[in-house]
């Protein structure tokens, strides 16, 4: 072997070793950024998938639903869902515990649930709840009431009927005899009734208008009075639980209320003895849940504390209805009907405009308002959704109509036209929105032998086609118009020939609106120069009544017959290097010749170099062909 074989095999080894290493190392590398990414995007969407709000597009007239209706099973146990009211007290936070009353006489205090249960589901719940007597050596003497209610009022209207719904002498027509639901309408208690009134209480154990030990299932009508019913008897337990349960049997086509089985045990706190009620009723679809103790002359401690066992319920809920309206008239705006939100009571909704879709409330169920042409959007409060209240649950969406300016346009002729007896034709105005650049209208044509010499704005600034008046400008609070003035083109005394081509001035004269955009300048009258009034007609172009005389005189000319025989050129080198070189040197040579005759001659001069630039061409193509031919042969 000699040394060149070992030199390439020791390389071809160092770089196979190179090469593995290399893989290895980028293979390490796209594992581990795959890690990393798939452990970073799960994250991601766990935190997404478990956020408790949605956020999603309004569209009128159509439905939406915020989803979630099923509580945790350790709803009851969250303190964060539970609001305190009257004369309650939370006492833990880990396990929802409550001071309903706390030794006080004449007192009330509500512990209510944040949300709504849905009655047309199953419903299961439990709580502890213990009482303790200070006013009498009777364990039942620890006030009035004690226990669940459900009502179809919603938690705030709860708070204000326990405030405001007072006798002539002051006493509350809520708590007492009433157990915390007077005033309620088609509301249900489902506790212990701890005194015995005579006036609303049937039956039952111990003494009329004295301390009992009776618990019961009492309703009120639809008036929120206590309806009397008879009473159970039980133990003298201190501390004891109370269980709930619903089972539906059959919603009534109202499709506002439902008909079940309400069942309601008490038992003492280890399971012992327990006493069961059921009553067949009808109750709202969604009802608000309570807890209430109360005392009178009676009074204690009377508390509550949720338990392990699960909260088996879902969301009562609630459509919230969505419209879009006019700010200055406070109307729905045309063609936007409500859109429909089924919401949990409870819920906050908020609706956001699209200068808002980056605030979002994470707390709350955002939703984004849709886009009204001409309209923007100003305001719609937040809403919390209330129980069985669709006077309330209603969002009001306000947009400003954005103002709307207008250009108008119209021919006028102009001071010199003789004639004015045709009738120019009417311009359609625009429109547009403040600030935003004039729309350019459609311009109808004019009669034959009639132009735009020029266009005049309001404030007196001349221009000298449409689209260099409008370039630029905007919409403005205040109407804009633009006065296109018309003239008529000067036919002079000619041939046929050159009859034709005015009459083509005209057509093209009427074209100036639609040319391309200039800056917009204050057009003054031109200095016409005598080569400007030759070129007169081959630009399109009316000469001023000042110069008509000169403008016949051209066109003399022109109709002149030709005089001269046209010089062609007889050597391609001194050929003319563009036609108005042979223009010029023409007139130099034959000053009275006519265009006519130069037109003649400059195409001529012009088919001659074209041709020799031909030939030579297709010499020197045929000499390198030539060459190339060689070339293969060899």
């Amino acid at each position: 072997m000699n040394n060149n074989d070992k030199y390439f095999k020791l390389t071809t080894s160092y770089l196979i070793k190179k090469i593995n290493f290399c893989s290895k190392l980028i293979l390490f590398i796209i594992i581990f950024t795959y890690s990393l990414s798939f452990h970073f995007l799960n994250d991601a969407f766990y935190k997404s998938v478990q956020a408790d709000t949605t956020i999603s597009q309004l569209v009128p007239d159509q439905s939406f639903d915020t989803g979630n209706h099923i509580y945790p099973p350790q709803s009851n146990q969250n303190s964060a869902l539970w609001t305190n009211i009257g004369s309650a007290e939370t006492v833990e936070t880990s396990t929802f515990s409550v001071n309903l009353v706390n030794n006080k006489s004449k007192s009330a205090g509500y512990a209510l649930f944040n949300g709504a249960i849905d009655m047309t589901q199953k419903v299961s719940f439990s709580g502890n709840f213990s009482l303790q007597a200070n006013s009498s050596t009777d364990p039942f003497a620890a006030g009035d009431s004690l226990g669940f209610i459900l009502t179809p009022k919603s938690t705030d209207f709860i708070a204000n009927n326990l405030k405001s719904n007072l006798a002539a002498d002051g006493t509350s027509n809520v708590v007492g005899k009433y157990l915390g639901i007077g005033g309620l309408s088609d509301s249900i208690f489902m506790g212990r009734d701890l005194y015995q009134n005579s006036d609303v209480d049937l039956d039952g154990s111990g003494t009329e208008n004295a301390a009992s030990n009776n618990v019961s299932i009492r309703q009120t009508n639809n008036l929120g009075e206590l309806i009397k019913q008879a009473y159970p008897t039980t133990g003298s337990t201190i501390t004891e639980n109370m269980k709930i349960d619903w089972q539906p049997s059959s919603t009534l086509t109202n499709d506002k209320n439902v008909t079940g089985e309400l069942t309601y045990t008490i038992s003492s706190e280890n399971r012992g003895k327990a006493t069961t009620l059921s009553e067949k009723i009808t109750v709202a679809r969604s009802m608000s849940l309570g807890i209430i103790g109360s005392t009178g002359g009676n009074f204690g401690r009377l508390t509550y504390s949720s338990t392990e066992d699960e909260f088996n319920a879902y969301k009562g809920t609630q459509s919230v209805q969505v419209n879009y309206l006019d700010q200055d008239t406070n109307q729905p705006i045309t063609n936007f009907s409500p859109s429909i939100i089924k919401a949990n009571v409870g819920d906050t909704i908020k609706v956001l405009g699209k200068q808002l879709r980056d605030i979002v409330d994470i707390n709350t169920f955002s939703f984004l308002t849709p886009e009204i042409p001409g309209y923007i959007f100003v305001s719609a409060p937040p809403l919390v959704v209330a129980n069985n209240d669709s006077e309330n649950n209603v969002i009001n969406v306000t947009y400003k109509k954005l103002p709307i300016g207008k250009a108008h346009f119209n021919y006028q002729y102009s001071s010199d036209v003789v004639d004015q007896s045709i009738l120019l034709p009417t311009i359609n105005d625009t429109e547009g929105e403040i600030n935003e650049a004039v729309i350019m209208p459609e311009l109808p044509n004019l009669p034959d032998n009639y132009y735009i010499s020029k266009v005049v704005t309001t404030d007196g600034q001349q221009y000298a086609t449409l689209k260099d008046a409008i370039s630029g400008e905007k919409y403005k609070n205040q109407e804009l118009h633009f006065t296109l003035i018309v003239s008529k083109v000067v036919v002079p005394t000619t041939s046929d020939n050159n009859s034709s081509k005015q009459s083509s001035t005209a057509e093209r004269k009427n074209e100036q609106g639609k040319q391309t955009s200039k800056d917009s300048t204050t057009v003054d009258q031109p200095q016409e120069q005598e080569t400007i009034k030759k070129e007169a007609i081959h630009k399109n172009e009316k000469p001023n009544s000042e110069s008509n005389d000169t403008f016949k005189e051209v066109n003399k000319e022109i109709d002149s017959p030709l005089k001269l025989p046209l010089k062609m050129p007889t050597e391609i080198s001194q050929m003319p290097q563009s036609s108005v070189v042979a223009i010029n040197n023409e007139q130099s040579k034959y000053p009275n010749v006519s265009a006519h005759n130069l037109e003649i001659q400059v195409a001529g001069t012009a088919g001659i170099f074209a041709g020799g630039v031909v030939a030579i061409g297709t010499i020197t193509g045929f000499n390198k062909f030539y060459k190339f031919l060689k070339i293969v042969k060899k």
